[in-house]
């Protein structure tokens, strides 16, 4: 990938997939990853004549085409994602280092008097894309797609799972497709009828995440001017 126009594809479509992640499918199919990753790289090209044209070229060469996708399927989010939920999520709920009892693990993940309000879905919003190069954070306010999003709150929720799983155990847990696909389902699943059901009270929770994250976002602003 000498060029820098297939340099400018490959980032392109990393981009995407990273995105592609946090935004519509937390644990997209291993089986059907390629054609996943050649279709983001494709429409992540769409809007630029010279990536498009570069696109076209490529279509024809099964080796750059099989390295872009190399590269584009290379993200980390997961692995980003929980490493640092390993560094905050157990500070949050205090003793849940030492204390692994099963009932206060689940007690500290269900509040039924105030569902989704975990303090968790703040701190990882926050470490992972609201961050000084975090994506959320540049997007910008309006028409932000990591906000008002219920995938990125299953992906949240399976990464504290994963976490608190690991303090039970004494051993972390790999946060894989294998072990966390049908969970993430699970949680959309739960979210998407909380959303039919409670769309108002939702609305109130983006708005108290929203409102948290961009104060966070002005006071770095602030004390860097």
């Amino acid at each position: 990938m000498e060029s820098p126009c297939t340099k400018h594809i490959a980032i392109s479509g990393h981009k995407a997939l990273r995105l592609y992640v946090t935004t519509v499918e937390g644990f997209p199919s291993s089986a059907d990853r390629d054609q996943l990753c050649w279709d983001l790289i494709v429409e992540s090209c769409k809007q630029d004549k010279l990536l498009w044209k570069k696109i076209k070229e490529i279509q024809g060469d099964d080796a750059l085409k099989a390295q872009l996708i190399d590269y584009a399927s290379a993200t980390q989010i997961r692995g980003e994602l929980v490493a640092k939920a390993r560094i905050s999520i157990p500070a949050c709920f205090g003793q849940s280092r030492t204390n692994t009892d099963y009932l206060y693990i689940q007690n500290l993940t269900c509040d039924a008097q105030a569902p989704l309000k975990n303090p968790a879905f703040r701190v990882l919003l926050e470490a992972q894309w609201w961050g000084p190069k975090g994506e959320g954070r540049r997007c910008g306010r309006k028409g932000n797609a990591y906000s008002d999003n219920l995938p990125i709150l299953a992906l949240i929720a399976c990464t504290v799972e994963c976490v608190l799983l690991g303090v039970k155990r004494e051993l972390p847990v790999d946060f894989s497709e294998s072990c966390f696909k049908s969970w993430w389902e699970c949680f959309m699943e739960l979210l998407n009828e909380f959303s039919n059901k409670c769309p108002t009270y939702l609305e109130t929770v983006w708005d108290e995440l929203k409102e948290g994250l961009w104060c966070i976002h002005n006071y770095h602003i602030y004390t860097l001017c």
